[in-house]
C-alpha cells in the first residue's frame, strides 16, 4: 500500500485529491500576480511566494476556507520579505561594524537614477507598499493586512515613497 492510511471520512482519499486540483488550480492562478506584484519591492519574492504557497500547501484543507486564500499567501510571502530584509540589514551592519567591507551608498544623489533604481532605493516598507498599492491594486487596508500594519501606516509609507521619488527623479539643470 503506498501512502498514509485515512481513517476519517471528511479525509477520504477522494476529499484529498479534489483538495489538492483545487490547490493546483489555486497556485496556478495566483502564482504569476503574486510574483509580478511582490517582485516590484524585493527580489527575494520568489523565494518568499515559494515558502508561503509551500506552508499554504501543508496547511490546505485550513487556508482553503479562509475568505481570501491568496491574501494570506501574499502575507506570509510579505512578512518573510521583510523579515529577510531586516536579517540582511543586520549582517550588513555586523560586518560594517568589524570595518570588513564598505557598503556603497545607495542614496547616491551624483548618479543618474531611473524609476526602477529609484524604487529599489527606497526603504523595504516603502517598496512594499507602493507594490502592493499600486501595482497589486489592493486598498491601504489590504495592504496593510498584507504587511501586518494599519491602513494609516500604508498610507503614511505610501506618502514618504512618492516625497523620496519626486526627489529622486527631480530633473536638475546643472
Amino acid at each position: 500500500m503506498s501512502g498514509p492510511v485515512v481513517t476519517s471520512e471528511a479525509h477520504s482519499p477522494v476529499v484529498a485529491d479534489n483538495s489538492a486540483r483545487h490547490f493546483d488550480t489555486f497556485f496556478r492562478t495566483e502564482y504569476p500576480r503574486l510574483l509580478r506584484v511582490l517582485s516590484a519591492a524585493d527580489l527575494s519574492a520568489d523565494d518568499a511566494l515559494q515558502e508561503a504557497f509551500t506552508k499554504a500547501a501543508l496547511s490546505w484543507s485550513r487556508i482553503s476556507a479562509y475568505d481570501d486564500p491568496a491574501g494570506w499567501v501574499r502575507h506570509v510571502a510579505v512578512r518573510r520579505m521583510l523579515d529577510e530584509r531586516r536579517s540582511s540589514r543586520r549582517k550588513r551592519a555586523a560586518i560594517e561594524r568589524l570595518d570588513v567591507i564598505s557598503v556603497p551608498d545607495i542614496d547616491d544623489r551624483d548618479a543618474s537614477l531611473d524609476l526602477a533604481a529609484a524604487i529599489g532605493g527606497l526603504p523595504t516598507r516603502q517598496r512594499v507598499a507602493l507594490s502592493l498599492f499600486y501595482l497589486g491594486g489592493l486598498t491601504s487596508t489590504e495592504t496593510g493586512e498584507a504587511m501586518g500594519i494599519s491602513a494609516g501606516a500604508v498610507r503614511f509609507h505610501l506618502h514618504e515613497a512618492r516625497v523620496r521619488l519626486r526627489e529622486r527623479l527631480e530633473v536638475r539643470d546643472d
